[in-house]
């Protein structure tokens, strides 16, 4: 069983008054059971500063997580804002990694898994992921090299993002450290409840003209029922212009036909070519359509998941997609308010995302990792 603590603090600039704020909301001495994990979210400048640093060397216990633009923990929610989630246990335990995305990744995050997971005799019940915002490397490529290493033992997360144009800070962490190119991952062994929802795109908003993906190379979305994408689009009244002025709000429904829900893929960027760029794979012979997300849609969606997942008991992560963030335009705390408001503002973490790691049962009912834009993702623990 796993109990939770959550602490934060909006203070950047003074160390040793963040890492007061922060122990004397956790209470190590009186709250901490035999093992313990944080959890952190964060705006990058906390690490800047000095603050990350400070508060991870005071607390006694490993501390996993990543930069956001946005989070909210216990009522608080802002943009520079320092959240930890503490889970704490006598009967699980916990272990942290951080392994580099190097460019022969398969090999890289395979043999650390691997030296990683032999040390145990026992699987861990769930990977919390923390994935860097590479160029070179998506985010779904990284979740195949670890779902390969582990037999797929289930993964929940995130991918770090930051305010930044170029997303120059946006990191991972462990401990002190921030990496721009390293998987954090937190192994939890032992007798943990774990549940999942997600809120995603509105089925009624997602184009009833289904196609096929006929060419793609992981990532890269290159033809569609045969033609180019951008002659697909124009097919379903989608101007070049249109696309251009919707990118990271033109929503991609991939369904992969293996009986999971469709995943929803965020468009980065077109090329020269006219070849889209996604936030995750587009395998040829899937189903793909095309939605359109609106306030509303992600408000409702995320009220509905809240309700769906079991709020009564143990602690709840949710990741949304900074495309959904977009999409509230000045009204950008609605998500997280909502949360808030429908988890009674305790015991849950909320932070924007980069891309939402989360699995889902197959038709069989088995848990399948998936890789997901344009979604909230819910992890219940206890």
């Amino acid at each position: 069983m796993i109990k939770s603590i959550i602490a934060t603090t909006l203070e950047i600039d003074d160390a040793d008054k963040a890492v007061e704020e922060i122990i004397s909301a956790i209470k190590p001495d009186i709250n901490l059971l035999k093992n313990s994990l944080g959890i952190i979210s964060c705006f990058s400048e906390f690490e800047e500063t000095g603050v990350l640093k400070a508060i991870t060397d005071a607390l006694p216990f490993d501390c996993i997580g990543s930069t956001t633009i946005l989070c909210s923990a216990d009522n608080v929610i802002d943009q520079v804002l320092f959240t930890i989630t503490v889970l704490t246990s006598d009967d699980c335990d916990f272990v942290s990694v951080s392994l580099p995305v190097a460019d022969d990744y398969m090999k890289s995050i395979g043999d650390g898994l691997s030296d990683l997971l032999n040390k145990k005799d026992d699987k861990p019940a769930l990977l919390l992921s923390y994935f860097p915002l590479m160029k070179t490397v998506s985010g779904d490529m990284i979740l195949t090299a670890i779902d390969s290493a582990t037999g797929g033992i289930p993964l929940f997360g995130t991918v770090a993002i930051d305010h930044n144009p170029d997303y120059s800070t946006a990191c991972t962490i462990r401990n002190g450290e921030m990496f721009r190119e390293s998987v954090v991952l937190g192994l939890i062994y032992g007798n943990v409840d774990c549940s999942y929802e997600i809120a995603s795109l509105d089925e009624e908003k997602i184009g009833k003209q289904k196609a096929i993906i006929t060419e793609s190379s992981g990532n890269i979305l290159i033809g569609v029922n045969g033609k180019t994408v951008l002659e697909y689009l124009n097919e379903i009244g989608i101007t070049k212009n249109d696309a251009e002025t919707r990118i990271g709000i033109l929503p991609l429904v991939v369904d992969h036909k293996d009986g999971t829900k469709p995943v929803a893929r965020a468009v980065f960027a077109l090329t020269p070519d006219g070849h889209a760029v996604c936030g995750g794979a587009m395998p040829v012979g899937a189903t793909l359509g095309v939605g359109r997300i609106v306030m509303n849609d992600v408000i409702q969606t995320t009220e509905k998941a809240v309700k769906d997942i079991d709020i009564k008991y143990g602690v709840i992560l949710s990741y949304s997609c900074m495309a959904r963030y977009l999409v509230l335009g000045a009204n950008s705390d609605a998500e997280a308010e909502k949360v808030c408001e429908v988890t009674g503002g305790s015991h849950y973490m909320f932070s924007v995302s980069g891309g939402e790691i989360c699995p889902l049962p197959d038709a069989d009912g088995k848990l399948k990792n998936l890789f997901h834009n344009y979604t909230n993702v819910f992890c219940r623990l206890c």
